[in-house]
């Protein structure tokens, strides 16, 4: 059965949460957005990053978030567009561009941009990432 637009707008909300949950720290809000051994991958950045790396599991999950406030503290704005989404009513691919803002200091500065490659599943009436790789613009 193909996505119903109920889907695509649950799919895009997804995003959303996972968004809000990083910018003002909600570590189980932004793990919650996975399936319990999600994969967040982020490439791209210079070596030793604290925002790189592979995580995979709740666990490391909420670590990865907990370490991306310790360094942002709330001033990360996150935004997502140009959603490409496809599937069918229980698994779903989703490929968007991310745009990364730092703010606090007048005016907002833009930290990156870069490309999600998402695999998402449907459980128990709710999507989630399966998983999540961001690669961050050269």
């Amino acid at each position: 059965m193909a996505l119903t637009a109920l889907d695509y707008e649950e799919i895009r909300q997804l995003g959303a949460r996972y968004n809000v949950a990083i910018d003002f720290g909600d570590v189980d809000g932004w793990a919650a957005c996975f399936v319990d051994d999600g994969v967040f991958e982020c490439s791209g950045l210079p070596s030793g990053s604290p925002f790189g790396g592979r995580h995979v599991g709740i666990g490391a999950l909420r670590a990865y978030a907990t370490t991306h406030f310790s360094y942002a503290k709330g001033k990360a704005r996150h935004w997502n567009w140009n959603l490409v989404i496809g599937g069918d009513a229980t698994e779903a691919t989703q490929e968007c561009y991310l745009m990364a803002l730092s703010v606090g200091h007048p005016p907002a500065i833009a930290g990156s941009t870069g490309r999600y490659r998402d695999r998402l599943r449907k459980i128990d009436g709710q999507w989630r990432f399966v998983e999540r790789h961001v690669t961050i613009d050269g």
